[in-house]
């Protein structure tokens, strides 16, 4: 394995030079490593016998828009006033695209296998482009790079930001980016996350090896990877009950855990209630005496839920809700 680590640095426009060496991974050189993506690399090293190279572009906490080229501001007036929005902080960079031109830009004339992303938190503020922004983010660095190539992305863990929607609604961007972006996969890590008070969960080794698993059963075809836990595919009622079908569990659900939590299901009327959910196979069955006419149903989808669903390979599912009902 080999490291190329680009040293934070900012620029008003895109650049052509980087700072940075191509390092042999060793205990030395990993340590000042993204733990994540040296998990991901070694884990792709093992699998596949053969070389890895890990080009390191990170800086914590900055906003996507920070990530993004200008262009994508300069033709869509709604993503341009929301990354204005954005509270400015000594720590890191949030205006737009200045991390891109320094820490991407250079490196857009090189050859890469594919892309790792791990980000969100400082979005939770404005959640409501995070979508469409990451969308654009892809699909303009796809075409500098003039290629297609995989973006294997995490999906944030779970963390107390206080009151609101933020946190989910970060999540639920991500997911319906997932749905809507080709040749992506996203990673849910809620159960490795431990504690909601600290933004940063420990165990980035699970994170690394299930980006790994994406890639690996993805872009190079290896048989046999399970790499993603159950996603929420449709919703079906039947009386008083709400059958949730999911992709990724044709071999079954399980729970960790005497019941499954963190299900609410609702009616008409919008107001949710804790429900009662049971598996039944690949599916599981949402009840509450309280809405005898269901419409719509919810699993994990605020901020600090950590919900117990998992398919049978042992990966979590990903929150979810069925409904786009205005969120207070």
């Amino acid at each position: 394995m080999r490291f190329f680590h680009i040293q934070k640095i900012t620029a008003p426009y895109p650049q052509q030079e980087v700072y940075g060496r191509w390092e042999v991974c060793t205990p030395q050189t990993m340590h000042s490593f993204s733990a994540a993506g040296y998990f991901f690399g070694r884990s792709l090293n093992e699998n596949l016998h053969q070389p890895v190279g890990l080009i390191e572009s990170c800086w914590g906490g900055t906003p996507v828009e920070t990530w993004t080229p200008e262009e994508v501001f300069k033709t869509n007036e709604r993503l341009a006033i929301s990354a204005a929005a954005l509270t400015p902080s000594q720590w890191w960079p949030v205006r737009t695209s200045v991390a891109y031109n320094a820490m991407i830009a250079p490196v857009t004339d090189f050859p890469i296998a594919g892309a790792i992303w791990y980000q969100g938190e400082s979005n939770v503020t404005n959640a409501y482009t995070y979508k469409e922004t990451f969308s654009e983010m892809r699909r303009v660095w796809r075409e500098l790079w003039k290629k297609d190539f995989p973006f294997y992305f995490v999906q944030i863990a779970p963390f107390n930001y206080g009151k609101g929607y933020g946190g989910a609604q970060i999540r639920e961007a991500q997911f319906q980016t997932y749905r809507s972006v080709a040749n992506t996969g996203m990673v849910v890590v809620s159960d490795v996350t431990g504690d909601t008070n600290d933004i940063h969960p420990k165990n980035k080794q699970d994170v690394g090896k299930r980006l790994a698993a994406w890639a690996l059963a993805n872009t190079y075809h290896k048989e046999n990877i399970f790499f993603s836990g159950p996603l929420y595919r449709s919703m079906e009622i039947k009386g008083n009950k709400a059958i949730i079908y999911f992709d990724f569990a044709k071999d079954g659900l399980m729970k960790k855990g005497v019941e499954l939590t963190d299900f609410l299901i609702a009616g008409d009327d919008h107001q949710f209630f804790p429900a009662t959910a049971t598996i039944a196979d690949s599916t599981v069955n949402v009840y509450s005496p309280k809405v005898p006419h269901p419409s719509a149903v919810r699993m994990g989808f605020t901020n600090t839920a950590i919900p117990n669903l998992f398919n049978k390979a042992g990966l979590p599912a990903s929150p979810f809700r069925t409904d786009d009902w205005e969120l207070k």
